[in-house]
């Protein structure tokens, strides 16, 4: 009998992710997604492909310059994933951009949101582009010679403008013959701080001329004495993907920023071209970036990079063209003048965002800082915002003598700059700051707060399964807990003593953390909903994660599915678990949701004999989180908050509108409504739903504190 965890039994994780990427592509495609937020998406999926580029494809190539054979558990070779990338990739890109020129473009158009190419415009319209230019970006910009080291130290992910030259001839010498001069190229970075839209003023509407194309337009005033011959825009994208050289006692901060520098000099893995760009321009390119012609370049027809039209879409004020607007709504139970601290003594509180706002989690640690009682907070901090509330009140509660402490993780991709410019500012401010763990990533989302009170010492935390960054918030859908129990408490300080120092807590009360025992329980929980489970009251295994491939808990759930389980999953990206394989998987049902809001929270169910038990997480169902991330699992124990994050997730499961249907082969499908089925849509469903708490909530608050009319005697 084969192994339930043989090749064929999983799904390649990179062909996975593509399929999700598509999923998010099919959100720009539909003519059912409002014009501007189909903008929205296709730049969501240039946005993603970025990064599966840098970290996963530049992984990948990393293996195979090696010689790496040995094949992934989904049975391929790196060099094997690396070709079918590149033709998935390829096929992704093309429709994307066809939806982008053929369809959104000419829409947008009619509604009045135009790019205007600077020769169109009047001469008035010209003369004013031309003053915006010589003021405003030539001063700006620097064209240099490219060289063969230039090319090395181009950088990633920014437009570039090349521009084949050739020397003005002159006459020079006897019989005036004409001088001869090789082609040159020059080069224009166009730094992404740059202004990319440059707004043309119309009486309505919204017209606007590319940077690109202005530069492109002006672009000999560059090269006086020059001859243009052909410009071509082109990007970049390097591998990101570089080892952090981590040893015991050595310096965390000076390694990152080794890390750091290495990215900006790797090698290239993607060249993206201007489709019109002739044969001379390309080859030069190609061979001065060392770039397979047939897997690495991809002829762009239209505008390269179409991550700043998610700002375009944005801004603009074209409400026809969006979602209705949503406003994350207050807690009801939070939305009070009471002190947090008295609301949580009294019941434990669950928040639901992007449906009620952050604004709680912001709260308590203000309050903390400016709290006379309370006496110490410890926090994780792995993502925040760039002008962090959360920052700033750590800040004031170390100014003011509280004693804080900050895990911040200097090793959070992309976000490490700005994670040791925060660690540097909570240091000054006399905060204890750790930088991370020796070979493990904290990606726990913890929060405690210590307060001395008139019966002694309290401690109150915040678990979430979501980071500490209230713009994500507002469009990221996650879950948090906030609680006074003594058992969460005393876990609170054993973990946050783990982190710190040497500390090995003996036992944990509530929380489940990797790498230590997370996947222990895990497994466990998953062997007894086996051992109870009968034909006649089957085991019942829910969950919602944003990637599951893991191949031993694809194994447990196999064998849990062999035993007569039932499973339903909701899998937002990555899945290499296959449902519906005879006598392995029947048992087992996976769903993706790709809506308004990026779905991120996780949440596990097991029914346990009907003796439920619902748990958050910080961990995805993979290697990474388990064995080397430092995660939380932990469960909700009071009734009330139990049942609503139990509603939560068998909501997310039901959805029959943007869910998708994982099926065996690895491809994904539109989920069907049933027969007699009433459509059901999970994001709006919570929308609607926090509305109404509101909304009920302050309808309470007005028959409670009713105001007196005028001239009513007081008592009457």
């Amino acid at each position: 009998m084969k192994k339930l965890n043989a090749p064929e039994n999983l799904i390649n994780r990179e062909m996975s992710w593509l399929e999700f990427n598509t999923r998010v592509l099919h959100e720009g495609l539909s003519d059912k997604t409002p014009l501007l937020e189909r903008l929205k998406f296709l730049a969501i999926v240039s946005s993603n492909l970025d990064e599966f580029f840098m970290v996963r494809v530049g992984g990948l190539t990393q293996l195979a310059k090696r010689g790496e054979r040995r094949k992934c558990p989904a049975g391929m070779t790196p060099r094997q994933q690396i070709r079918e990338i590149s033709k998935r990739a390829h096929e992704m890109v093309r429709a994307q951009y066809a939806c982008l020129r053929e369809e959104l473009m000419p829409a947008l158009e009619a509604k009045g949101i135009i790019r205007m190419a600077p020769q169109s415009l009047s001469a008035k319209e010209y003369d004013a582009l031309r003053w915006y230019f010589d003021e405003e970006i030539f001063p700006i910009l620097t064209p240099i010679a490219a060289s063969e080291d230039v090319f090395q130290t181009l950088s990633g992910l920014t437009n570039y403008l090349a521009v084949r030259l050739k020397k003005h001839e002159s006459s020079h010498g006897k019989g005036n013959k004409p001088s001869t001069h090789p082609e040159v190229l020059g080069l224009i970075a166009l730094p992404r701080s740059m202004q990319r839209f440059i707004q043309v003023l119309a009486e309505s509407g919204y017209r606007y001329v590319l940077l690109e194309d202005l530069v492109q337009d002006r672009v000999n005033a560059f090269f006086p004495g020059y001859e243009v011959l052909e410009t071509t825009l082109f990007r970049i994208t390097r591998n990101a993907n570089l080892p952090l050289q981590e040893e015991e006692g050595g310096d965390l901060l000076d390694a990152m920023q080794d890390v750091l520098r290495g990215r900006l000099h790797a090698a290239p893995l993607r060249l993206e071209i201007d489709a019109h760009a002739g044969r001379i321009m390309t080859k030069r390119l190609v061979e001065a970036l060392e770039i397979n012609q047939r897997s690495d370049l991809y002829r762009i027809d239209g505008p390269l990079d179409l991550k700043p039209f998610m700002g375009l879409a944005a801004q603009m004020d074209f409400s026809d063209l969006r979602y209705p607007p949503y406003q994350p709504q207050p807690s009801p139970v939070m939305d009070t003048d009471e002190p947090i601290w008295d609301i949580v003594r009294r019941e434990d509180v669950i928040i639901h965002h992007p449906y009620e706002a952050f604004q709680p989690v912001i709260q308590m640690v203000s309050e903390a800082a400016e709290d006379p009682q309370t006496i110490a907070i410890k926090q994780t901090l792995y993502r925040t915002s760039s002008n962090s509330p959360i920052i700033d009140a750590l800040e004031r509660a170390a100014l003011n003598g509280k004693q804080v402490t900050v895990m911040v993780e200097v090793k959070a991709r992309f976000d490490e700059e700005q994670n040791i410019q925060w660690a540097n500012r909570l240091v000054e401010a006399g905060a204890q700051v750790i930088y991370g763990i020796l070979r493990l990533k904290t990606h726990s989302k913890a929060l405690m707060v210590v307060r001395r009170e008139a019966d002694g010492v309290r401690r109150y935390l915040h678990l979430a399964t979501g980071n500490y960054n209230e713009k994500t918030a507002a469009l990221y859908e996650d879950i948090g807990l906030i609680t006074s129990d003594e058992d969460f408490g005393s876990d609170g300080s054993n973990f946050f003593n783990a982190v710190s120092g040497y500390s090995e807590p003996r036992e944990w009360r509530r929380l489940a953390i990797a790498p230590t025992h997370l996947r222990r329980q895990l497994e466990e929980m998953i062997d007894r909903e086996i051992s109870c489970s009968t034909p006649e009251t089957p085991g019942l295994i829910l969950a919602k994660m944003n990637s599951l491939l893991d191949p031993e808990i694809c194994r447990n759930l196999y064998k849990a599915s062999q035993a007569g389980v039932k499973i339903k999953l909701c899998v937002r990206g990555i899945c290499c678990l296959r449902p519906g394989l005879k006598g392995i998987s029947e048992n087992i049902e996976v769903i993706s949701v790709v809506d308004r809001f990026l779905e991120h929270s996780r949440i596990f169910y097991f029914q346990n004999s009907g003796q439920e038990e619902i748990y958050l997480a910080s961990a995805d169902w993979m290697p990474r989180n388990l064995d080397r991330r430092v995660e939380i699992m932990f469960p909700i124990v009071q009734e009330a908050p139990k049942e609503r994050v139990i509603h939560i997730l068998k909501t997310a499961l039901s959805d029959n509108q943007k869910a998708w249907v994982l099926n065996s082969d690895g491809s994904y499908s539109k989920r069907d409504i049933e027969p007699g089925a009433l459509p059901i849509r999970c994001q709006e469903v919570f929308m609607k739903s926090a509305q109404e708490a509101a909304r009920a909530w302050n309808q309470a608050k007005r028959a409670t504190f009713q105001p007196r009319g005028p001239g009513t005697a007081p008592g009457l």
